[in-house]
């Protein structure tokens, strides 16, 4: 029995690991939401609530895998308790259905800019459906865990067709939307020196953070179907929240080096330019505006 338990230990290690490098993460989501209510007072209520809504949830999901992590390397360990080490505890549920929130909020929010930028309809519906596709296979797995009160469910049928789905989805949808906003981008180049040096960069901030949340969920996916009985795949489960938190904050700070940019730039003559709205992505379109 013992040696079982030992091997149990070992098989959730994952969940120890991702629950450390998520201190360290959200540490730095903390820091990155403290600049943006500082320095954002005049956005508007919707987007400062939906900050304030991910930072929410963001919490809720740090909360409920540190009492996974303690219900398992704590409380498991008393002996009339080891028949829990292969259940499916609800903190974990909770914490599954907070990550595909924040990753669909956070994906609204870089689809709203896609369509801002191009007004193209086919390619935001496209990667709206590949958003709105992880959202719900993401649930049909948290639904088939749920059902079976077992982490092995994993690696029954549904379990595996719900979490390659969900991850897949993803992954196209990340990259979907790095190669839309490099594509618009691109084609919006103007010639000028000051206004290239600005459109780099928005591409190095903002299209390579989608590629960081593309690769790690790549990464998660090759896991997931090289080692499905690991569960290595779990570590970067646990931090994908945190990532894409990270990932929203730090575009929309960026957002006063553009705006500074472009009200500095005197290159095409023009004495003012486009005054920001409030949705994070219209300063992209602004520069364009300024161009005679």
């Amino acid at each position: 029995m013992s040696e079982e338990i030992a091997a149990i230990g070992v098989l959730y290690a994952p969940f120890l690991g991702g629950m450390m490098v998520g201190c360290f993460l959200f540490g730095i989501t903390i820091s990155q939401a403290i600049l943006y209510f500082r320095n954002y007072k005049d956005d508007a209520l919707f987007l400062r609530a939906l900050v304030a809504s991910a930072l929410l949830i963001d919490t809720f999901h740090f909360v409920m895998v540190v009492d996974v992590v303690h219900i398992w390397y704590l409380f498991c360990k008393l002996p009339q308790n080891y028949a829990l080490l292969a259940s499916f505890p609800w903190p974990l549920g909770a914490s599954i259905i907070a990550t595909y929130l924040i990753t669909s909020m956070v994906q609204a929010l870089y689809i709203l800019r896609v369509y801002m930028l191009s007004k193209n309809l086919w390619a935001t519906g496209f990667i709206s459906f590949l958003s709105l596709a992880q959202f719900g296979f993401g649930l049909f797995l948290w639904e088939d865990l749920f059902v079976a009160n077992s982490l092995t469910a994993l690696h029954g049928t549904k379990g595996q067709v719900g979490g390659s789905v969900e991850l897949a989805a993803t992954t196209l949808c990340d990259i979907s939307i790095s190669v839309a906003l490099w594509w618009y981008l691109h084609k919006g180049r103007t010639g000028f020196a000051k206004t290239e040096k600005m459109v780099d960069k928005l591409i190095l901030y903002i299209v390579n953070l989608g590629l960081l949340t593309s690769a790690a969920s790549l990464l998660t996916l090759i896991l997931w179907l090289v080692m499905p009985s690991s569960f290595a795949f779990v570590s970067l489960t646990l931090i994908r929240s945190k990532l894409y938190c990270n990932a929203m904050l730090v575009t929309l700070n960026f957002r006063q080096t553009v705006r500074t940019a472009l009200h500095g730039n005197t290159t095409t003559g023009q004495s003012t330019t486009r005054v920001f709205q409030d949705i994070d992505g219209v300063e992209m379109n602004s520069y364009k505006k300024s161009i005679p």
